[in-house]
């Protein structure tokens, strides 16, 4: 039987610290990436015509220039994980948006009394985080969320909008 060949190369155990993730999230942010990875946010924006292993190991050569020096197809490979909604970071993601998804208690009534049949989104909070249409008890959730997990408000800005990722549905009563 034959031995395999040793390739000689031996790639380092990672260590995500909060660094390596704000430059994950960077380069998911940046526009050639995200609308290869996530997809066009506006009707008339131009996809920029790379393959997603061309974005993974644009990425890799950024985050882990050295490991990908040495193994570019390991170094995309870690992009590829860490960017699937498999990743430790999506799913704690999701857990904390789970918050800010509850609808208002149902039927309420309008500013004149008026009992109204549409539900409410209580804590709804945008894309790009709180504003002036934050309700109090929505700004407090969000806070206490980035206390707990201060990637929250860049992983809610790229992945709220994304209905496979963040579903905006009523509850049933």
């Amino acid at each position: 039987m034959a031995k395999k060949k040793d390739s000689g190369i031996t790639i380092q155990e990672i260590v995500w610290t909060d660094n390596l993730v704000w430059q994950l999230l960077a380069q998911i942010e940046l526009s050639e990436n995200r609308v290869v990875l996530l997809g066009k946010r506006k009707k008339g924006e131009n996809t920029s015509g790379d393959s997603k292993v061309t974005v993974y190991q644009r990425m890799a050569a950024s985050v882990f220039p050295q490991l990908h020096s040495q193994n570019a197809c390991c170094a995309s490979l870690i992009i590829f994980y860490l960017t699937s909604p498999s990743c430790s970071l999506t799913k704690k993601y999701k857990v904390h948006a789970q918050r800010l998804r509850t609808t208002g208690e149902g039927v309420q009534s309008d500013v004149n009394g008026n009992i109204s049949n549409n539900e409410f989104f209580e804590c709804y909070v945008p894309a790009d985080g709180p504003n002036t249409t934050t309700t109090p008890r929505a700004q407090c959730i969000w806070d206490e969320i980035v206390q707990q997990f201060q990637f929250f408000p860049v992983l809610h800005r790229i992945l709220s909008s994304r209905p496979n990722v963040t579903p905006i549905v009523s509850q049933p009563l």
